[in-house]
């Protein structure tokens, strides 16, 4: 059974704040979501952060075999190749971290921005928030009719 996850970072200039939201499905069909503000960051970590949480979630549910879909493809490469150098190398090291749990299969995969437009919703909505990592079991009424 393959779920597939599709991750957002989205960070507002205007409000210097950075969220994330990610959906999983199962066959097309909705199996969770989540959502968070979390504060000051750039996009490419905005992005980082939600592979994360995307990945945490869907192992603390016993969700094995996942592919995480996301439209930052440097995001992709720094995980794949990680530096400690970079100044977000402790997340990166989270996230391999988190790929190399007993998973069947896991993969990272790029995704085209239209494609992804729920997740993008879903991350949107979260940066009036405050902070904390929302999950939702049920579709938030605002990406019904998109996923």
């Amino acid at each position: 059974m393959s779920y597939k996850l599709c991750v957002k970072g989205v960070f507002d200039r205007s409000q210097m704040r950075a969220s994330v939201g990610g959906i999983m499905k199962h066959n097309g069909r909705w199996v969770r979501g989540f959502g968070s503000m979390i504060g000051l960051a750039d996009p490419q970590t905005a992005e980082l952060w939600a592979i994360y949480y995307g990945l945490k979630m869907a192992w603390e549910r016993e969700m094995t075999s996942v592919v995480v879909f996301t439209e930052r493809r440097d995001a992709i490469y720094l995980i794949n190749n990680p530096d400690p150098a970079y100044p977000m190398a402790a997340l990166i090291e989270m996230i391999t971290m988190l790929k190399g749990e007993a998973w069947s299969h896991v993969d990272i995969q790029h995704i085209h921005a239209d494609a992804n437009v729920a997740a993008n919703v879903l991350a949107t909505d979260c940066l009036d928030g405050e902070g904390g990592l929302k999950e939702f079991a049920e579709p938030p009424h605002a990406i019904i009719h998109l996923i």
